[in-house]
């Protein structure tokens, strides 16, 4: 790094955050055209291992980013275009659903303009089909207007791959999206002892859906902290750890190669327009999959997860920053964008980039 002041400050706000028990492990990365760094501090668990840079985080909803990449490979080699209406593609043929959803469009769920509701706790009716359940849902909730950042617009993307491809999420994600990017670190699958963990238990999704009024019998153990398997319930409960909006767990280091992928556009792993579409906002803030806003300053965009991760890109300055933490396990949860946003500006003052 070129600015020792710089990574020093970095080094301080994390330690504070760490002393402040907002997380037990951090682990940060920058890459610009000229440089490339990493580093982790505390511990994989409370009362876990020293953190490396080769532990996985489970990425949450920072999964819908490779998710995009999918749909945005299937479109480059012309299998799926971005105005395509979805219920036709995949095979939905409840009345209502189809009343409803008629013109939906593949880039409406990739910019979260579908209309679906934010969150529904799917395995609350575990043994119901996601047509069913949908239908039932939007029986019961209104479409929305506008945007509405929604984990049902990834869930059905993921369920649009697994049709186009004929394969399994877990198969067309290592096909379209690791293998072509050498993301040897990434994967619905992990060794739970390679991973930093998370919630204990199901806490927050089991308060809300009580505050729901809905009821699910099957949760994790409280008391226990989640290592190794997906946080999210729907993910974990209905889809078997491997859905469109959340599952994967991926090391610093390929995240980083991720994202620095959307940065530079590499011509071999997507045409220019795709990125370009994916990579500006098409409006409120949205591009494919991506997000802008505040949480990404001097003209970035990136993306969070409910675990406590987060991605910055910048194509004018040519960084991508990647922070990793698990905020969830800690005694009390905390946002911490403010901690996002302090690490990211101290980067971006760094005279490299």
């Amino acid at each position: 790094m070129s600015n020792a002041d710089d990574m020093h400050h970095v080094s301080d706000l994390v330690e504070t955050w760490l002393h402040a028990s907002a997380f037990t492990a951090v682990a940060i990365g920058m890459r610009s055209a000229t440089e490339s760094w990493t580093k982790s501090w505390g511990h994989v668990s409370s009362e876990g291992e020293e953190l490396k840079e080769t532990n996985l985080f489970d990425l949450a909803s920072m999964t819908k980013l490779f998710t995009t990449a999918c749909v945005l490979r299937l479109i480059d080699q012309g299998r799926l275009s971005e105005h395509q209406h979805l219920l036709p593609l995949l095979g939905y043929t409840d009345v209502h659903l189809n009343t409803l959803l008629k013109d939906l469009e593949i880039s409406a769920l990739l910019t979260h303009h579908s209309g679906l509701p934010a969150w529904y706790p799917f395995y609350t009716r575990n043994q119901e089909p996601l047509q069913t359940i949908l239908s039932r849902m939007l029986h019961e909730l209104p479409l929305e207007t506008g945007m509405m950042y929604s984990d049902l617009n990834f869930i059905l993307l993921g369920e649009l791959v697994k049709v186009v491809t004929g394969m399994p999420l877990e198969d067309a994600m290592q096909h379209l999206v690791l293998d072509p990017l050498h993301l040897d670190h990434t994967t619905y699958h992990p060794d739970a002892f390679a991973c930093v963990a998370t919630e204990f238990g199901n806490r927050i999704e089991h308060q809300m859906v009580h505050d729901r009024g809905l009821t699910f019998s099957s949760w994790r153990d409280e008391q226990q902290p989640i290592q190794g398997m997906c946080d999210d319930g729907n993910a974990f409960y209905y889809f078997g750890g491997v859905a469109g909006h959340a599952g994967l767990f991926a090391s610093l280091g390929d995240v980083l190669s991720f994202a620095w992928t959307f940065c530079k556009q590499d011509p071999s792993f997507l045409s220019p327009a795709l990125y370009q579409n994916a990579c500006r906002d098409q409006g409120d803030g949205r591009g494919y999959g991506f997000q802008f806003g505040e949480l990404y300053p001097q003209g970035g965009f990136g993306h969070t997860g409910f675990t406590g991760t987060y991605v910055y890109l910048n194509r004018e300055r040519d960084v991508a920053i990647t922070i990793l933490t698990n905020r969830l396990h800690a005694p009390v949860v905390r946002n911490i964008n403010a901690f996002r946003l302090d690490v990211v500006n101290a980067l971006l003052k760094t005279s490299a980039v």
